[in-house]
Parts: structure tokens; sequence; C-alpha cells
């Protein structure tokens, strides 16, 4: 396990993208906690810019947001070999199985660690920017992020990991690990908006599998001076909150460790493997094969031949996206997302209202800006390295046709992804 979990943390911390996505997730978080300009999850309040609260609440949201990352490092772990074509031999080697799954994912997660620690520095200097006022800095402490990441950070690591790996392992696809990592994002959403007028509080705040609800339930009545400088007790809704979703995560891990396959997805076994005759083969070699005669045809390479080709692969790009069953899954979360929205958008200040054009369109805007923006992301990269994908990337570069044909078709593809 241990030289797994090494190779696989040295691939882990050698990905520039993982260290982008770091560097871009710590300054959004800088400019949170420096600035009232850039709100994450609301703004501070009337708090102090360093309060503990502060620290545990963006950190929280951070292990949300950061599911992003979370995907790419259990893609890279679980699904690296088996896209580049060395699962059988590493597999052939006399390994096991639990070694392989639990020190690759082991890695990814202190690969993720090391990403939020990155997050956590950024908020921690936050606090020493000049242009922040005096008044609105405490005492400065690390305390508050120690319990930060041993209570929020820690164990929605571990659950939203070993919820990807389930997803890795069950389906190979990375593909479908990005679209669970959508689904997440519209459900917890969904679920806010339906558990937020609740009456049963328990319910509400164990259903949550992030604890930010558990930790805004408990320091809900606490005055500004508590919030400042106290952090709670690991007891009552916190306690029972991460009790029951640490829980959830070990069932999740112990199910990757029981449907891990070696095999890769799509092997034929038993009576599913296709049957050859070796009298159909005798045949097919005796038969002599019929002369053909191919006409000669004039080769044409002008601007019109280009054009047609651009519309074909357009065509095809599109139509291959449009009949894809992620897409249709991403747009009924998209849709699923508007619809929770719309239903709660029918008040403002308590005030029933009239669900008129511009407020549906406000629903509409909240319910798929982010999700708009992740599935451009997804598809963007999906049509991009469609063909390496399949390993057919050297047959279609071989091609007669010129390099802004396959571009400006994919390119107009995820125009048409928008556009649905």
């Amino acid at each position: 396990m241990f030289e797994f979990f090494r190779f696989e943390l040295r691939q882990q911390l050698r990905s520039p993208l993982l260290w982008l996505m770091g560097a871009l997730f710590a300054l959004f978080a800088f400019g949170g906690a420096s600035s009232d300009a850039i709100q994450i999850g609301g703004s501070v309040g009337n708090v102090h810019r360093n309060a503990p609260m502060v620290a545990v609440q963006f950190l929280g949201v951070f292990t949300l947001m950061g599911m992003l990352f979370t995907a790419m490092a259990i893609n890279g772990a679980l699904l690296r070999d088996f896209e580049q074509g060395t699962a059988e031999l590493i597999f052939a080697s006399p390994i096991k199985r639990r070694d392989y799954v639990a020190g690759r994912i082991a890695a990814a997660i202190v690969g993720c660690l090391a990403i939020y620690a990155l997050i956590g520095f950024g908020i921690f200097v936050a606090q020493f920017m000049p242009w922040i006022d005096a008044a609105r800095l405490g005492p400065v402490s690390l305390y508050p992020y120690v319990w930060a990441f041993a209570v929020v950070v820690l164990p929605n690591l571990l659950f939203t990991a070993a919820l990807l790996s389930l997803l890795a392992i069950v389906t190979r696809s990375i593909l479908w690990v990005y679209i669970g990592v959508l689904g997440f994002f519209v459900l917890y959403g969904v679920s806010a908006a339906l558990l937020s007028d609740l009456d049963n509080v328990w319910i509400a705040t164990l259903a949550e599998p992030l604890g930010l609800r558990a930790f805004g339930r408990t320091i809900r009545y606490w005055a500004a001076e508590q919030r400042n400088t106290e952090l709670p007790a690991i007891a009552g809704y916190i306690l029972a909150n991460r009790a029951l979703w640490i829980g959830a995560s070990l069932a999740l891990f112990a199910a990757c460790f029981a449907l891990f396959k070696t095999e890769r997805s799509g092997t034929a076994r038993g009576l599913r493997r296709a049957k050859t005759s070796p009298v159909g083969i005798e045949a097919h070699a005796s038969a002599a094969p019929a002369a053909i005669s191919v006409p000669k045809r004039a080769l044409s390479f002008g601007a019109g031949t280009s054009v047609r080709q651009f519309l074909r692969q357009l065509k095809f790009d599109t139509v291959g996206v449009l009949r894809s069953v992620p897409f249709i899954v991403m747009l009924m979360f998209a849709t699923a997302n508007f619809i929770a929205g719309a239903l709660f958008a029918d008040n403002m200040y308590d005030t029933s209202i009239h669900p008129v054009t511009s407020i549906m369109l406000e629903a509409l805007q909240g319910a798929y800006s982010f999700v708009l923006i992740i599935i451009v992301l997804f598809y963007a990269g999906e049509l991009i390295a469609k063909e390496r994908s399949a390993k057919i990337h050297e047959v279609t570069d071989a091609m007669p046709v010129p390099n802004w044909v396959p571009l400006a078709a994919k390119f107009g593809a995820l125009l048409a992804v928008i556009v649905c």
C-alpha cells in the first residue's frame, strides 16, 4: 500500500492543473477574507474579519466548491491506469486490490488536503493586509484553522472522496464522475431550499452532509462577542452530524473495496463472449475475393470542401453530444435546480408576490449560472479530447482536413450545448 501511496502522491503533487486550481481558490479565499467586494457564502457580518467563525465558514464553503479538484484527484488516482492502458500490466503483478485502492485514494486525499492548506493560508494572511480597518480585526490565532480542518474539512473531504471514488469505480468514466459533482451541487441546493422551512431541526441538520447547517444552528443565537472569540463545543448538532457522515464515508469506502474490479469495463465473460466457428473461418479463407472496380475521382481541397467538412463535423459533434446520456442527465439536474428555486420565489421580504417574468428570470439565472459553467467546462474537455480518449487521434489527425475545421466544429458544438 505504501508504494502505491508514495507513487500516486508524487503524481498528484506534480499536477500543474491541481495546483493552478488551488492557487485560484486560495486567491478567492484571500479576497473574501480581506474585502467586502468578494463574498463567500454571504457577507462576514458584524464580526471581526479574522473571527474564528469566519475561518470555519469559509473553509466549509470551500469543501463544497473544492469537489472540482477532488474529482480531478480521484480521477487521476483510480482511472489513470485504465485510460492509459497500463492496468493490465499492473494487475498482472502479485499485488492486492486492497493495497492498490487504499494507496491511491489515500494519496488523492492527502493531495487535496495540501490544496485546502493553501486555501487556509490565503484566509490567514488576509488579516495582515494594510487596507483592513484595525477595528475589524481580533487577536491572531491558528486554533480556528486546526478546529476547522479537524471538524469540517477532513470529514467533508473523506465523504466527497468516498462518494466520487465509488462513482469512478462503478462507471469507469471521468465524465460520469464530474456529472456526480454536478448532481451533488444541484441536490445540495435543492435540499437546502426544501429543508429551510422544516420544523424538525434535527432532521434538517443531520441531512446536510457538510456540517455547515449544524454549525450555523449551534451558533445561531451567539452574540457578536462570542462569534469573535469562541468556537462551539463538539457536541449536540455538530457531533451528531459529523458522526453520521463519517459513518457514511466509511460505508462508501467499504463499497469501493468490494466493487473494485481489475478488468476493464465491458469485458465479455462466459456466455456473453462471442464464439467463432472454425468451419466458418476456413470457408471464409477459401473464398476468393471478388474483383472490385474503384472509379477514379478528381479530388478537390478548396474552400468549398473545407466548408462542407466543417458542416459535417459540426453536425457529427453536436448530435453526438445532444444524444449522449451525460448531457441529458446534466439538463435534468439543471432543470430540477431551477424548479426548486422557482417554487420558493413567491415571496419577498415575507410578502407574497406574483411570479412575474423578472422574478422567474432571476430564478433561472440563479439556477443555471453555475451549472452552465460546469457543463461548459466538462464538454470543452470532452469534445477536445474525444478522439484521444478513443485512441483514434492519430487516424483523425492524418486526414486531409484543415486544422481549423475540427476546432471550429467542436466550438460550434459547445455553443449548441450552451443554447440547449
